[in-house]
C-alpha cells in the first residue's frame, strides 16, 4: 500500500502509485508466490492443462518480474526497488537525488525516460496478488476492512468510491513513520483473508 503525507490527497494502489510517492521508492521486493498461501487468490498455476499450455506459449508482461508478498520484509522491498531504480538511472531516467538515490522523477516523460521504463519493465516489482483486484476476488471486501482498520488505528481516512485509494479526513499530527507502520499492519491484516 502507498502512503501520502499531504491531507486531501488521494491514495492510489498499485505500482504506478508507488512511483509517484516519494520515500516509498526506497522499498518493495521479495520473491515467492503469495497466491500459494491464499487459495482464493487466482494463481498463474491454476487452470486446465490446455490453459497452462496456452499461458506458457504467450509470454506475459509480468514474466520475470519480482513478486512482492504481503509479508515481504522492508529489506526485500528495498532490494527490489533499488534494482529497478538503478536500472532506470542507468538507462538515463531522471532521478530525484535530493530525496534519495532510488527516488524516481515521475514527471520525466522524455523519450529517454520512456525507453528506460520499457528497458527495465522486467525489474519492476509486482504488487502482492492480494492487492490486485484482477487476482483477488475479495478485493473490495478486503479494501473496506483495510480502511476500517486505518480509521480504528487513528488515521482518519475516507475510501474513494471505487476502492482504488483513500483521502485524509483532515490533518493528522501522526508522524510519517507511524502512519507507514499503521498502513503496513492494516494492509497485512485486511488482505490476508483472516477476517473472512
Amino acid at each position: 500500500m502507498t502512503h501520502q503525507d499531504t491531507p486531501g490527497r488521494s491514495r492510489f494502489l498499485g505500482a504506478a502509485a508507488l512511483l509517484v510517492c516519494a520515500g516509498l521508492l526506497t522499498g518493495c521486493g521479495g520473491s515467492g508466490d503469495g497466491a500459494a498461501r491464499r487459495p482464493d487468490v487466482a494463481s498463474v498455476n491454476s487452470g486446465s492443462p490446455e490453459e497452462k499450455t496456452a499461458a506458457s506459449a504467450a509470454p506475459s508482461a509480468d514474466d520475470g518480474r519480482p513478486q512482492l508478498r504481503l509479508d515481504s520484509s522492508d529489506a526485500e522491498r528495498d532490494r527490489y526497488w533499488h534494482i529497478y531504480a538503478s536500472c532506470l538511472k542507468d538507462h538515463g531516467h531522471k532521478m530525484l537525488t535530493q530525496r534519495g538515490p532510488d527516488s524516481i522523477d515521475d514527471t520525466d516523460q522524455s523519450p529517454t525516460a520512456k525507453a528506460a521504463v520499457k528497458a527495465c519493465a522486467n525489474r519492476l516489482p509486482l504488487q502482492p496478488p492480494e492487492l490486485d483486484r484482477t487476482k483477488n476476488p475479495h478485493y473490495d471486501d478486503d479494501f473496506r476492512a483495510y480502511v476500517k482498520c486505518l480509521n480504528k488505528e487513528g488515521l482518519h481516512v475516507t475510501a474513494l468510491p471505487d476502492n482504488s485509494g483513500w483521502t485524509y479526513d483532515g490533518n493528522t499530527s501522526m508522524s510519517a513513520a507511524h502512519q507507514a507502520e499503521i498502513d503496513k499492519n492494516c494492509t497485512t491484516e485486511a488482505f490476508s483473508g483472516k477476517q473472512r
